[in-house]
């Protein structure tokens, strides 16, 4: 007689059998979910810092008095009136989403040995149309402007001008105007406080608008604006964008600009500036399903 399996132990095994594949499959899935949340974390967090550290790369250059917040949200609003300080953006305020700058021309300023603009000016000698510069080489400065602007600017004429900011002490304003945001063309083409100008040999300036001025032993040079905007999808999601190469001293606005993506799925993007620190925080959704996303923030301080 052979012995063999009874019915109900054959049972029992298959039971046993299929509490062990539903506890492994249980685990199976938790690990792939687990990956897929770790991943999906991993990704956004890693490009929510890169994004945060070429916005601070960009802001830290940023001229003191020309840093802007904007609300470019809604529509109907008069331009030169839809702007604020940054650090006077109200708490529970979030309209002010753009945020706008003009930024020295760090990159000629430290191309060569000693900075090809000296940022140095000789105000005794300085007229309505001329500034003497001592030191620099203006024409090492207008080859790298030339370059990063695609040609629009050159320092070679009143068509292909450089922004001249002159660093004045709190007191000192041109024609009763202080140097603030809204005097740096940023706001309504305003370009009371800052000047075109293209080089006349190495070591001169020369404004093309004879203007009276008032200049000091210190300036920047700039061929830039900056602004971040957010702006939304066909999805209906927020993308984070950078616009540059626009010159408002020569009435150009942020659209007139070079635009660049710096990040997709941006859910928050909030700023201030406190005692000259400008803050920043930075949020991305990675979407892991159809209905389920997770989200990775950052926060920078910038100090100039």
């Amino acid at each position: 007689m052979k012995k063999a399996f009874s019915l109900i132990e054959v049972i029992f095994v298959l039971v046993i059998l299929g509490i062990v594949a539903s506890i492994s499959s249980q685990i199976i899935v938790q690990v792939y979910e687990n990956y897929i949340v770790q991943n999906a974390i991993y990704r956004s967090s890693t490009k929510t810092e890169l994004a945060t550290t070429q916005i601070v790369n960009r802001l830290t250059y940023a001229i003191k008095g020309t840093t802007i917040a904007k609300d470019t949200i809604h529509t109907g609003i008069v331009e030169g009136t839809n702007w604020i300080k940054l650090k006077d953006i109200p708490k529970a305020d979030n309209n002010f989403t753009t945020i706008e700058w003009i930024g020295y021309d760090n990159d000629s300023f430290t191309a060569g040995a000693t900075p090809y603009w000296s940022g140095i000016a000789n105000y005794e000698t300085a007229s309505s149309s001329r500034l003497e510069t001592p030191g620099s080489i203006l024409s090492n400065a207008a080859t790298i402007m030339s370059n990063m602007t695609d040609g629009e600017v050159t320092l070679a004429d009143a068509n292909h001008t450089a922004g001249v900011i002159f660093m004045q002490k709190d007191n000192q304003y041109r024609t009763g105007k202080e140097y603030s945001p809204a005097c740096m063309g940023l706001i309504d083409n305003n370009t009371s406080c800052i000047f075109s100008a293209f080089r006349n040999g190495d070591n001169n300036l020369t404004f093309p608008d004879a203007l009276p001025k008032i200049v000091t032993e210190r300036y920047k040079l700039a061929y830039s604006a900056y602004a971040l905007v957010p702006e939304k999808d066909a999805k209906g999601d927020y993308n984070l964008v950078l616009y540059s190469n626009y010159q408002p001293w020569n009435n150009e606005r942020y659209t007139d600009g070079r635009k660049h993506l710096i990040i997709n799925n941006m859910s928050v993007f909030k700023f201030t500036e406190n005692g000259g620190v400008i803050q920043l925080k930075l949020c991305v959704k990675e979407h892991i399903s159809t209905n389920s996303t997770i989200s990775s923030c950052k926060e920078k301080a910038i100090i100039r």
